[in-house]
């Protein structure tokens, strides 16, 4: 679904308001965020969102983003809701997300589950990561291993169109993932296992990040902020940020192809003045 430059003004001081409200909460309970992907680009190269960008993304310290998640729900208005699998039971993502109910956004892969549709930021936790390969290589398989139950529990395409021997692959390891992981709960939990297994580490990840081995960096790039400009207030973004921005997205003050400049999100629904629940009823 296509949004007018009217509705994606509208969608995008939502999004900033939610962004407002999540600092707002951090900074009651002394807790670290760093604004990351586009957001941390578009604050670096635009002093705001990206232009045709559509959301926006923070990351967290595991510790602190326990304590969010724990916390953060009391100190925030009514209408804001903090969705996780322990909050919302039908969630079928792996991090957290902080949604204006009074508002629709329903992703076209995830329309039909009962939830909390409204529109979000992205809250990443950023977890240690095993200095050891070999033991970085068997998290990596495990992650695909439950990636792969999640999407097949959700009916979605497994992507393994290909040469027969990539098919095959993908059948075993769906067998596997359904074996091991019988119901989302299941995924669910030994996800989170995985992601906090390393107690301790020089490398932390965000693990559910779509950039694969680009998301493995230094924990010394976090350790501190620097404050930058986005929409016209200061939001922290880690000490090492150019660093971060390079090693995800290149040259990343460079703005990419005309064809490459729209929004990565996909929608069936989205209506910005009504609640998702008036849309549950309907269906």
């Amino acid at each position: 679904m296509e949004l007018n430059n009217i509705q994606i003004d509208k969608l995008k001081k939502i999004e900033f308001d939610l962004l407002k409200a999540f600092i707002e909460v951090c900074d009651k309970l002394n807790l670290q965020y760093y604004v990351v992907y586009g957001t941390l680009l578009g604050a670096a190269r635009h002093k705001g969102f990206i232009p045709w960008d559509d959301d926006i993304d923070v990351g967290m310290l595991r510790k602190d983003y326990e304590i969010f998640l724990e916390k953060g729900q009391a100190l925030l208005p009514d209408y804001y809701f903090l969705q996780t699998r322990n909050t919302d039971p039908n969630y079928p993502i792996f991090f957290a997300k902080m949604r204006d109910s009074r508002t629709t956004f329903m992703a076209s892969d995830i329309t039909k589950i009962n939830m909390n549709h409204g529109v979000y930021i992205d809250i990443f936790p950023l977890d240690y990561y095993p200095e050891n390969k070999l033991k970085g290589k068997w998290i990596e398989f495990k992650k695909k291993v439950i990636l792969v139950r999640r999407r097949s529990i959700l009916m979605l395409d497994e992507r393994s169109k290909g040469s027969i021997f990539k098919e095959c692959s993908a059948k075993v390891l769906g067998l596997c993932a359904r074996l091991f992981y019988p119901t989302m709960n299941s995924a669910y939990k030994a996800w989170e296992k995985l992601c906090t297994k390393t107690k301790e580490s020089k490398l932390i990840v965000n693990n559910s990040g779509s950039c694969e081995k680009k998301e493995v960096v230094p924990i010394e790039w976090f350790n501190g902020v620097i404050k930058l400009e986005f929409e016209g207030i200061q939001v922290n973004a880690p000490i090492e940020y150019d660093k971060y921005l390079t090693r995800i997205y290149g040259n990343y003050m460079e703005l990419p192809p005309i064809d490459k400049q729209v929004p990565r999100h996909y929608t069936e629904v989205i209506d910005l003045e009504k609640s998702y629940l008036e849309y549950i009823k309907e269906n």
